[in-house]
């Protein structure tokens, strides 16, 4: 009876994360994820806090696992590590930028059980599960060390569906991962009820009619943002295409790579202004092998391709700071009118600890690919100049971070724009991710996305999350669509994460002014 008592908390942890994992591309089992949290919070109510702090460690890694199954094999080729290596460090990774979140989840889930019934626990611990979300997302973005992790986010299983989402406009992607919460802690409390008490089933019953309603009035609020006119409608339409060529140049910089791939673009580029007649043609990050700016027979033959059809060019390359013996370099992302001339630049800010940069100058990895793999934090700057408007650009995983697409509209992007860089991960559970928290920034900020990826899925996504025009993923082709400004603001962008501060503050508040139950 001990060993099953140990082990069937882990067990129901693990299926947990496991049945989390499936609401996820590429399963996408979604209808799982309103049940796949309630094992996790049955395991949480027994024995002491040690055990609830390892379980909520072992759901965070078993849950990271099965749902980002390809980074393990995408580390390993990258720094070219053995699987094992590679399998320790992402491991070591969500232990430490993921883990806490859910182990403070644990703690305070299990203190307002102590203190609150199962008709009012359901709301609060859908509270608190949102301010642990909250914290994983926000804290430590932008330092030198670290940066958020608001990878897997409960609400992110329901990206596509688009009435659920639509309050992400107002509350942002932790407004759909807590009425997900919700309806998980009134299925926990139903469990517990029919296991221990019979007497609390009818409570419980309560309790979940109640934790669905933030649901059902999120489900209220999306089918009418549905059928109301989107924003951009009456903004002129802006044709544009997506040149997706499927092609690496490899984790590892050579000089022979210099300017390798462009001959691939032009033809995709040719192709997409004879079939669509684009204004704007969008290549993904990383697209040109070579510095723009100190070559001007690359512009030219970029020229010859879009000067005759008259397009504008939006492209990814490296770029050269300083003249020295050593220069430094920036991952940036350029606007190029049909002469090929720069009109507009943006240097990626929020880079990538031990893959765009080594924090604190720390090479653990001993990588030394150096030269135009090791990135310089760009400033911020105004949103590109397009023919479309200005662009807010969102280089590969800045699309994770709400607050920094919050930013670009702050300053005036009237569309979103997120090249990528996929390909070196080849792996369609992991872009098909990608795409839906791209979907996400879409509908929180009511604009027009355009995801460029080098590997795909690249989109076009209107302003309510609808997905105009898309490629496949893992091979060459075009997206044709057509996007439109938009100019109002929506009320997340105007007030940014408040909801998700409301949720840790009722939380602090329960736990501050209740006292636990007697018995």
């Amino acid at each position: 009876m001990g060993r099953i008592r140990v082990l069937l908390p882990a067990a129901l942890s693990a299926a947990s994360a496991v049945l989390f994992a499936l609401s996820f591309p590429t399963w996408r089992w979604t209808a799982l994820s309103w049940v796949a949290l309630a094992p996790l919070f049955v395991a949480l109510r027994g024995g002491g806090l040690g055990r609830a702090l390892a379980l909520a460690w072992l759901w965070c890694v078993v849950g990271a696992v099965a749902a980002g199954s390809w980074f393990p094999r995408a580390v390993a080729d990258y720094f070219g590590q053995s699987f094992a290596v590679a399998l320790g460090l992402f491991v070591g990774v969500f232990t430490i930028m993921a883990a806490p979140y859910v182990m403070a989840f644990a703690a305070a889930y299990r203190l307002l059980a102590r203190r609150f019934g199962p008709v009012v626990l359901p709301l609060l611990a859908g509270a608190a599960w949102t301010a642990s979300e909250l914290g994983r997302g926000r804290l430590f973005t932008g330092t030198p060390f670290l940066i958020g992790n608001p990878w897997a986010l409960a609400g992110y299983a329901h990206a596509q569906d688009l009435p659920l989402v639509q309050i992400a406009s107002i509350t942002g992607i932790y407004g759909v991962s807590f009425v997900v919460a919700c309806v998980n802690a009134a299925v926990a409390e139903i469990w517990l009820a029919a296991r221990h008490s019979r007497s609390r089933l009818r409570p419980a019953l309560l309790g979940l009619a109640l934790a669905a309603l933030p649901a059902l009035g999120a489900l209220a609020y999306g089918y009418a943002a549905l059928r109301a006119p989107a924003p951009g409608d009456d903004s002129p339409p802006v044709k544009i295409a997506i040149a997706q060529a499927n092609l690496s140049i490899g984790t590892r910089w050579r000089s022979d790579l210099y300017g390798r791939n462009l001959d691939v673009y032009l033809r995709l580029t040719d192709a997409a202004a004879a079939e669509g007649h684009p204004a704007i043609v969008f290549w993904p990050e990383a697209a040109m092998t070579f510095f723009l700016e100190r070559e001007p027979l690359y512009r030219e033959a970029i020229a010859r391709v879009t000067r005759p059809h008259d397009v504008e060019l939006v492209a990814g390359a490296p770029r050269a700071v300083g003249d020295g013996t050593e220069p430094l370099y920036t991952n940036s992302i350029y606007v190029l009118d049909p002469g090929g001339e720069v009109r507009g630049r943006y240097d990626k800010q929020y880079l990538v600890p031990f893959a765009e940069y080594f924090p604190l100058r720390l090479d653990v990895m001993r990588r030394r690919f150096g030269r135009i793999r090791v990135f310089e934090h760009g400033e911020e700057t105004a949103p590109i100049p397009t023919r479309a408007g200005p662009a807010g650009v969102l280089v590969c995983n800045e699309a994770m971070l709400p607050e920094v697409a919050a930013a670009r509209v702050a300053r005036g992007a009237a569309y979103l724009v997120n090249p990528s860089n996929d390909t070196w991960i080849g792996d369609p559970q992991y872009t098909e991710q990608q795409l839906d928290i791209a979907r996400l920034r879409a509908v929180e900020q009511r604009r027009y996305l355009v995801r460029a990826s080098t590997a795909g899925p690249s989109a076009v996504i209107d302003s309510l999350g609808r997905v105009r025009a898309r490629t496949r993923a893992l091979e060459r082709g075009l997206a044709l669509g057509e996007v439109r400004a938009v100019e109002e603001i929506s009320v997340y962008g105007r007030v940014g994460d408040l909801f998700g501060g409301l949720c840790a503050g009722a939380v602090a508040t329960a736990l501050l002014l209740r006292r636990p139950r007697a018995g």
